[in-house]
């Protein structure tokens, strides 16, 4: 097994598993599974991942806004914290065959103001924080056999996003749930997940190259709230920087499309405030402990969000973690 089958799993890094909510409740998450875009490596392969993010611009449409302090309820005027550690445990049964469990374990934070405002003191202050088990996935894939002359491959995904995470996590001051479905780490739908990938690795060259494109819709979801479809499309570069450095580097596409049903997050106005386009650049490095552990690192940044109504956005967002191949 070379560093290059070892590497070029991380070509396939960005597939998110959550969608935007009006208090920023996500971000596009990274997705290190290595059998996905790799050469048909066999057996067992763990990942474990942490992932950042702070959303504490509000954004209306591709532009920046202030809140409005003169309302009453909810000022989103302070952020939320996200950190997500995910656990991936990946079987490659044969060169074409491969299942993985992903489980996420969600560490999330939101802070508000109450309105309306006296001056500069606003009416209230609201704290949630969820630590909790989210929404479980199980994928299978299946890789047709690469081409040996372009050196490349291509293959398929299907599962599910299971509705596993918590739900009921209430205000630290009142237990009160707060109106964002989406800030739960569960959001109680049952999702299908299929996607189509492609890679091309040449043994003389240093570089690799991926695609991927993965649709995301709710199946079975709760009778108050229904998550919008996603759609990702992405595509990246891997260069060999030495025998155990590699540079990578992606641009991702990603549309949510609008919650839905009574608990769907609105505006003041009433207007839907769910949903979204994110153009982001992801540049990262990984590097070979050994021929079977990897260290990996990526930093995500916006090139163009447009969000429907209005909602908190991070500037950047950070993932590092660490591969295993047993």
């Amino acid at each position: 097994m070379n560093n290059l089958t070892l590497n070029i799993g991380l070509l396939g890094l960005l597939v998110s598993t959550t969608v935007q909510a009006s208090c920023g409740s996500a971000f596009c998450s990274i997705n290190a599974n290595w059998d996905e875009h790799s050469l048909g490596y066999q057996g067992w392969s763990a990942d474990l991942r942490y992932g950042y993010s702070h959303a504490e611009k509000l954004r209306s449409g591709s532009k920046t806004i202030s809140a409005d302090t003169t309302a009453a309820g909810e000022v989103e005027n302070i952020g939320t914290y996200n950190r997500t550690t995910t656990a991936t445990l990946d079987y490659s049964y044969d060169d074409h065959w491969a299942v993985k469990l992903i489980l996420p374990f969600i560490d999330r934070k939101h802070e508000h103001n109450i309105g309306p405002y006296t001056g500069s003191m606003p009416a209230g202050f609201q704290r949630f924080h969820a630590r909790a088990l989210g929404d479980i996935q199980l994928i299978g894939s299946y890789r047709w056999a690469p081409n040996l002359i372009t050196h490349s491959g291509m293959g398929m995904k299907f599962g599910f996003k299971l509705a596993t995470g918590k739900k009921d996590v209430g205000y630290d001051q009142t237990g009160e749930l707060p109106d964002e479905v989406a800030l739960q780490p569960g959001n109680g739908s049952t999702d299908l997940i299929l996607g189509v990938f492609w890679h091309q690795a040449t043994p003389a060259s240093d570089w690799s190259w991926f695609s991927q494109a993965t649709m995301q819709a709710s199946i079975n979801a709760d009778p108050n709230f229904r998550p919008g479809n996603q759609l990702k499309l992405d595509g990246g570069a891997r260069y060999v920087i030495n025998q155990n450095l590699s540079a990578l580097l992606q641009l991702n596409a990603q549309w949510n499309a609008t919650d839905s049903r009574a608990d769907a997050a609105l505006t003041e106005a009433l207007k839907p405030s769910s949903s979204g386009t994110t153009l982001s650049l992801t540049p990262g490095l990984s590097y070979a402990v050994t021929r079977s552990t990897q260290v990996y690192g990526l930093l995500q940044l916006p090139l163009y969000q447009y969000v429907k109504g209005e909602q908190l956005t991070p500037d950047s967002s950070i993932t590092v973690g660490v591969n295993h191949r047993f």
